[in-house]
């Protein structure tokens, strides 16, 4: 039985409002596969509401993550990173919008981080933007493949995986 349920919600300061949330909804098995940016258990609501809104209101959704990548706080920096993963995962358009209002950059500024988790989610980001043939040429020229090879050297095990994929694919 499908239920529809209109709110306003608030999430990591921005407040999202009118939107429809299908509660029967079974989006989320595909975003469980694997590590590349899964939302932890505990927030299955919030999980639940950002992939719902993403795709209605991902440009101004997308801006405003570009904006907080850089943030001075590494658990806002990984929650980002975290967000920009999921949108990049499934949708080339995502992954064009998020290249283009310049959050590659950030990004690979991630990769260097000595929070491992922090250059984790990077480094998966990064892989998922190079998904679209349009933004590795980019991804390139920002000076991903230091960083990447740094990461294939010293990263976590999902770290070093995702910097193999990537640099694979240049």
């Amino acid at each position: 039985m499908e239920t529809e349920v209109q709110s306003n919600f608030t999430y990591l300061r921005r407040t999202f409002t009118d939107l429809n949330i299908n509660a029967s909804s079974s989006t989320f098995s595909d975003c469980n596969s694997d590590r590349s940016g899964e939302f932890p258990i505990a927030s299955s609501q919030s999980r639940r509401l950002f992939l719902s809104c993403a795709s209605e209101n991902s440009d101004e959704l997308i801006e405003q993550l570009v904006s907080d990548v850089e943030s001075s706080l590494i658990d806002e920096q990984n929650q980002v990173a975290t967000e920009i993963i999921l949108l990049a995962k499934n949708k080339l358009e995502n992954r064009i919008k998020i290249a283009r209002p310049g959050a590659i950059k950030p990004l690979i500024s991630l990769i260097a981080s000595s929070d491992p988790q922090l250059q984790e989610n990077g480094v998966t980001a990064i892989l998922n933007l190079s998904l679209c043939d349009e933004n590795k040429e980019l991804i390139a020229a920002s000076g991903a493949i230091k960083s990447l090879v740094r990461a294939l050297k010293i990263g976590n095990s999902t770290a070093r995986e995702n910097a193999a994929t990537q640099l694979k694919h240049f």
